[in-house]
């Protein structure tokens, strides 16, 4: 019979390979609630987990790499006192244990190696895959990457920014609300959050081809510093917005899509990397959302005017009260804040609750 020692480690390890379901989450839950001393070698190996790929380290040197970190001060001579150090050998143990589940589960010349990565609202998180490329995930997202021996896929649900390795044998694609980006070796941001009627894709370097699961005839070829914007629902690649006529892809029949240049603007775009929140003439409604991924708040009106209120600017360091703050010297509007809630309301309104 299985103790409950190694259910944990079984549920731990499940969590770290993306191969746990809701069920499992809440009996992990339970567990660590019970036994919360765990939580800290959780914390380890996810630290761990999302800083190095699978397949770079062995095992052993894996194990130690945690341990070193875990616990630095060691005597290596002179007797121990028992009382205490068996539960950190344990300890010690059960991340062996556990490491070594997810190294065979994933180790080079697997059938496959997944990860499964989320983020909260308000976080942020960069690590490397398997194949050494780099990936920023932005808030409120998530990302299951699935890669073999030749295939590189992954599936994205909110923002992320990719810096893919070259592997011609290997094709990188993103698939992301009914939208496919093809790339090799290149960098760009796709941004498609749940609830959002399109999926925008940037490049800043490298080449990709962009087209729908309905159209997979009408592939789109962007260039460094384009853009373009696709609904992944609709019966062909039709036009999204129209971005003041100028298009570099002249060639691209306007009833595909439309390929916009984005020049400076593409700092708006792939800002988040570097820490910063920013927006071009958007409207406080669309900012709200913005500012809810990017502080883990939430944001409602009390009354429509404020929606309809438009601004441009950046945030870096600032709390989310201080860009309240600065947002109220450009346009007259009042807010309050309640725990994590903040309600947006104009100065006409009455203060009810």
């Amino acid at each position: 019979m299985m103790t409950t020692e190694q259910r944990l480690n079984e549920l731990i390890a499940a969590r770290l390979a993306g191969a746990i379901d809701a069920e499992g989450m809440a009996e992990l839950e339970s567990l660590l609630h019970r036994h919360p001393e765990q939580r800290s070698t959780l914390a380890l190996l996810e630290q761990y987990w999302e800083a190095v790929p699978a397949a770079v380290q062995s095992p052993e040197s894996a194990f130690r790499s945690i341990m070193a970190v875990a616990e630095p001060d060691i005597p290596s001579t002179g007797k121990i006192k028992t009382k205490g150090i068996l539960s950190r050998y344990w300890r010690w143990g059960a991340a062996a244990a556990i490491l070594l589940g997810i190294f065979i589960y994933l180790r080079p010349g697997s059938q496959q190696h997944q990860q499964i990565v989320r983020t909260n609202d308000g976080e942020r998180k960069t690590f490397r895959l398997a194949d050494a490329s780099t990936v920023h995930l932005n808030g409120g997202s998530q990302l299951r990457c699935v890669l073999d021996g030749s295939r590189r896929e992954l599936w994205l649900e909110g923002e992320a920014y990719f810096e893919v390795a070259p592997d011609p044998a290997r094709p990188f694609i993103v698939h992301a609300s009914g939208v496919n980006i093809h790339a090799l070796g290149t960098a760009f941001n796709v941004k498609a959050y749940h609830g959002q009627s399109t999926c925008e894709t940037t490049l800043l370097e490298g080449a990709v081809e962009v087209y729908a699961d309905k159209t997979p005839d009408s592939r789109i070829r962007l260039r460094p510093y384009e853009k373009i914007a696709l609904d992944g629902s609709a019966s062909i690649a039709a036009p999204i917005k129209k971005i003041n006529l100028k298009t570099i892809a002249a060639a691209i029949p306007a009833t595909k899509a439309v390929v916009a240049p984005l020049a400076d603007s593409s700092l708006t775009e792939t800002a988040w990397v570097s820490n910063r929140l920013q927006f071009d003439e958007v409207d406080f409604e669309e900012l709200a959302r913005l500012l809810q991924r990017w502080y883990g708040v939430h944001i409602s009106f009390r009354d429509e005017k404020p929606k309809h209120y438009v601004f441009s600017g950046a945030f870096a360091g600032e709390t989310v009260t201080q860009a309240l703050d600065a947002l109220q010297l450009t346009e007259d509007f009042r807010y309050e804040v309640v725990d994590n809630t903040i309600t947006i309301f104009s100065t006409s309104t009455k203060n009810k609750q």
